[in-house]
């Protein structure tokens, strides 16, 4: 028999790069409990310490919006997990290490009668792989293309781990504080991530010259982005146009580099700024109106960016308007 719990949707605790609260659970009826450390290493890198302890055996259901690339070590015991939308279990022991690329999941942790686990987890958000592997390979982006979804199959499990396993104890069990514990965890976390990339580079399937595929199918949702920023005044993010062309934000990315020479950040920001300057001159809209139909919250803001672009003022474009007095 297994006791079930639901827990919040763990979103913001997952991601937040200034969310750094610990999580912990105390089960009724001396069950067992819970605790989970976040660390932020960097504001793309989140270190997570793992304790669980069970009486009895706990079956634990979360929903979480991670969308990164996720490094787990199993330092003590072992737990289950199970994806809630295959219905597929696996289980990890003391040693493991497992890689996996997660969008969204819903998934269930279960942890055997009378026993405890450890282990910690460092996620990798999409900035930081599009950052520093984008141009590199096409293997991180095939794990999110086949992964873009709910629960993600498992990309990369290896037993053997002993360049890492002693970095992991020691990034669970640091004796440092403040400004060097800080030092101390984002060199742990670096070469963690070092030696798993390198072994994942080294990997003969992964061609480290090969380059990120379009389809005729990615093609004309990119030249579909494309005209949505050009030709209309949406102006969305980019998690929202990708969606509006039915491609991942990483191809995205890559395919206006590819295609159009830039970034759709960097093609949205200017037709904001030229659909933000015209207002200006011709209409008789406010700074802070035009500044929201551009999508800006605040007025400093646009007006920050507005200066940065142009190198001139808001307020000196309106002084421009013929009607001005």
């Amino acid at each position: 028999m297994s006791y079930n719990f639901t827990l919040n949707n763990m979103s913001e605790f997952m991601c937040s790069s200034t969310l750094k609260e610990d999580y912990k659970i105390n089960f009724p009826d001396n069950l067992g409990f819970m605790s989970c450390k976040k660390e932020i290493v960097t504001e793309d890198i989140f270190l997570f310490k793992t304790h669980a302890l069970a009486n009895k055996t706990l079956a634990l259901q979360a929903i979480s919006e991670v969308k990164g690339l996720v490094i787990s070590i199993i330092l003590d015991g072992k737990i289950h997990y199970k994806d809630n939308m295959n219905n597929q279990v696996e289980t990890f022991k003391k040693n493991n290490l497992y890689i996996k690329y997660i969008n969204e999941y819903d998934s269930t942790t279960i942890i055997d009668q009378n026993s405890s686990s450890k282990g910690i987890g460092i996620i990798l958000r999409n900035d930081f792989l599009e950052k520093n592997f984008l141009n590199h390979f096409s293997h991180i982006n095939d794990i999110k293309e086949k992964n873009s979804n709910k629960l993600p199959s498992l990309s990369i499990y290896r037993k053997d781990i002993s360049k890492n396993l002693h970095l992991a104890k020691e990034l669970y069990n640091s004796p440092f504080h403040g400004g060097l514990h800080n030092i101390y965890l984002q060199s742990k976390c670096l070469e963690i991530i070092y030696n798993e990339f390198n072994e994942i580079l080294s990997c003969p399937k992964c061609n480290t010259k090969e380059k990120i595929k379009l389809s005729n199918e990615d093609i004309e949702a990119l030249y579909k982005a494309r005209d949505i920023i050009l030709l209309t005044h949406e102006f969305p993010d980019l998690s929202t146009l990708a969606k509006k062309v039915a491609i991942n934000e990483f191809k995205l990315k890559y395919g206006f580099k590819k295609l159009f020479s830039t970034s759709p950040g960097n093609m949205i920001l200017e037709q904001k700024m030229l659909h933000a300057k015209q207002l200006l001159e011709t209409s008789e809209y406010s700074i802070a109106e035009i500044a929201n139909f551009v999508g800006y919250k605040y007025q400093q803001s646009f007006s920050n960016a507005f200066i940065h672009f142009f190198g001139l003022r808001p307020i000196d474009v309106i002084k421009t308007r013929n009607y001005y007095y």
